[in-house]
């Protein structure tokens, strides 16, 4: 229920993953339901899946942001070389 209360995760349809785009939000659901990892050989802590997944998406911001904006109207839009038609 958590994740489903905390959609979407970002207003930015390019970057719709709780875990991946935006791990803050993993962090906590895990933190305020208490869920844990159903992995018994190899059990990961939320806290280092965290961490795992913080560059991926710092990395990945700028470019779905830029992406995001010249999806909906490039009139104003620097840098991707779309012109409204």
């Amino acid at each position: 229920m958590a994740y489903h209360d905390g959609q979407p995760s970002n207003s930015n349809m390019l970057r719709p993953c709780p875990m991946l785009e935006n791990q803050e939000c993993l962090r906590s659901m895990v933190q305020r339901s208490g869920a844990r990892s159903t992995d018994m050989q190899s059990p990961e802590d939320v806290e280092n899946l965290y961490v795992e997944c913080k560059p991926y998406a710092e990395n990945w911001v700028a470019t779905a942001n830029k992406l995001w904006s010249c999806s909906h109207s490039c009139a104003g839009c620097s840098g991707c070389g779309e012109q409204d038609k």
